[in-house]
């Protein structure tokens, strides 16, 4: 990772160097050094910016997101000639998440995963369905 690259995930992020420095356990100074490539960003703190992202890209109101979902496990599917894989558009992870409560209700659903417009998992399995639980719940 770039001093570039850290300084454009702290504004998707909407950070000021100083909330970045907090997110990561480092001073502002040090945000700042890595931005302006005054020193190395090391690996782990690369790691915690993806999940970073990840979790913000996990709020409710964060899209548009597609589902895509398989009505047979993916391990029939191969055998299964006319299955397809379903993918759906929808404005945020709410609707999406309302979406897949429905079809949990009414239709059998495999392998649910929502990802967001470069095509990365936002939700993924047992979470995924455990937040649409959470989010129906209240």
């Amino acid at each position: 990772m770039r001093g570039s690259e850290l300084r454009e995930w702290r504004t998707i992020l909407g950070y000021t160097q100083e909330q970045a420095g907090k997110a990561l356990g480092v001073t502002r100074a040090t945000i700042q050094n890595w931005e302006y490539e005054s020193s190395s960003i090391p690996v782990a703190v690369q790691l915690a910016c993806r999940v970073l992202v990840r979790r913000w890209k996990q709020r409710p109101e964060f899209g548009p997101v597609t589902v895509a979902y398989t009505g047979i496990p993916l391990s029939l599917a191969a055998q299964a000639q006319d299955e397809t894989l379903t993918c759906e558009r929808y404005s945020n992870n709410r609707d999406a998440f309302s979406r897949l409560m429905d079809l949990k209700n009414s239709a059998a659903i495999f392998n649910p995963i929502i990802l967001d417009d470069a095509g990365c998992a936002v939700w993924s399995g047992e979470a995924l369905m455990k937040e649409c639980e959470k989010y129906r719940d209240g």
